[in-house]
């Protein structure tokens, strides 16, 4: 899998930075949380920091192009980034559980 940073650009009123890549892959198109330890090695960020907001690829290409952020610091990523619901299947897994 390679990775091409194609633009970089500072959001100082937010404490981040939009990162947008291209990405090359070989076979399924790679999960968030590859390409967020891919973005992560690339760019010297810790992952906790990260926030992968879109893959957009093209069927029949095996490549991507990638938006993400990077934060300054975790507070801000959840003040920022939106909620993740979690499924109703998983909920009703853990009810029954107990």
């Amino acid at each position: 899998m390679q990775m091409n940073l194609t633009n970089k650009k500072e959001e100082p009123l937010l404490s981040r930075t939009k990162i947008t890549a291209r990405l090359e892959f070989e076979k399924a198109t790679p999960s968030y949380q590859e390409i967020t330890t891919l973005l992560a090695t690339h760019l010297k960020a810790e992952e906790k920091l990260i926030a992968i907001r879109h893959i957009y690829n093209s069927f029949g290409n095996r490549k991507a192009e990638v938006t993400a952020y990077i934060y300054a610091d975790e507070i801000k990523k959840q003040a920022i980034e939106p909620k993740v619901k979690e499924k109703k299947e998983k909920k009703a897994k853990e009810e029954k559980k107990k």
